[in-house]
């Protein structure tokens, strides 16, 4: 994702929880199989580069007319590289080709590893961004945005011990960032840490005021794990009341109704679930060929 000015989140309350990377669909799955949302470092201390539109636009056009007539250029290759990246994921094909040639012509920049990592996780290679952002963090072991996406793709890979170790040292780093204290809640569940997992939730209130969305269900699968089945229900209801249409929580109430042997509410959540389902599905259009 595209670096952001450098400002602290717990500045920026009012829009903290609407601030997520979906790109690609990245949701996570837990061992229950049930859906969280995890939330990525769209606002937090950035070191990195950022240029408008218009910026990238042109540093791409002077990048080329220098290498037209100078084709090993790594420094003109780097900036090729930072400035297609900057204009986002259409054009990370064209950012990641100008990066190796920068590489295979000599180009030692330590921030290449940033920007790899970035580019490798959202073309959906999490292997390959790992080993990049691990470069960079070993370069600059306390970069707010490599430090989260990297424990970020450990935890799409199930690699929970990793994201854990990282996650932690985050909030050692950032104690005053919610997002990083929610993140390692979620962490925490699936290592069954519960009991961390709720007090990390208790930090997100005490610093942002109110938990993300998907924050009631998530201290609801607390509940769950510790068989509080009622604080858990609880939890679910909670987390509807202020979203009706969150489908992990509509789920985990249908499964425990059925668990329980009331299929009748059972029937009426699965229909919901389905209806909303269906409605959020893409919408394909069959075009009739008329003789």
């Amino acid at each position: 994702m595209v670096s952001m000015p450098s400002v602290r989140l717990q500045d920026q309350r009012s829009v903290l929880w609407d601030v997520v990377l979906v790109a690609g669909g990245l949701f996570l799955v837990g061992a229950t199989f049930r859906t969280y949302r995890f939330f990525e470092p769209a606002e937090g201390p950035s070191s990195h580069i950022s240029y408008s539109p218009a910026e990238a636009d042109r540093r791409i056009e002077s990048a080329k007319s220098y290498l037209a007539s100078h084709p090993d250029s790594y420094n003109a290759l780097t900036d090729l590289a930072i400035a297609y990246f900057q204009k986002g994921p259409d054009s990370y094909i064209n950012a990641m080709n100008a990066l190796e040639k920068a590489r295979a012509a000599g180009a030692t920049n330590d921030a290449l590893f940033y920007y790899a990592g970035v580019m490798y996780d959202a073309l959906g290679l999490p292997d390959y961004a790992a080993n990049e952002l691990s470069k960079y963090l070993r370069h600059h072991p306390d970069d707010y945005e490599s430090l989260v996406r990297l424990a970020n793709v450990y935890y799409r890979e199930k690699k929970f011990d990793e994201a854990q170790v990282l996650y932690r040292h985050a909030v050692q780093e950032w104690p005053k960032d919610p997002t990083v204290w929610f993140n390692l809640a979620v962490v925490n569940t699936q290592k069954n840490s519960l009991d961390e997992a709720a007090s990390d939730l208790q930090q997100v209130m005490k610093l942002a005021g109110q938990l993300p969305e998907g924050g009631y269900y998530q201290q609801g699968e607390i509940a769950r794990l510790k068989g509080l089945e009622d604080n858990a229900i609880q939890s679910y209801q909670q987390e509807l009341s202020v979203r009706p249409e969150y489908i992990p929580a509509l789920e985990a109430l249908e499964s425990i109704s059925k668990q329980r042997g009331d299929f009748k509410q059972a029937r009426a959540l699965q229909k919901k679930i389905m209806d909303l389902k269906h409605a959020k599905a893409p919408q394909t259009t069959v075009n009739n060929v008329h003789g």
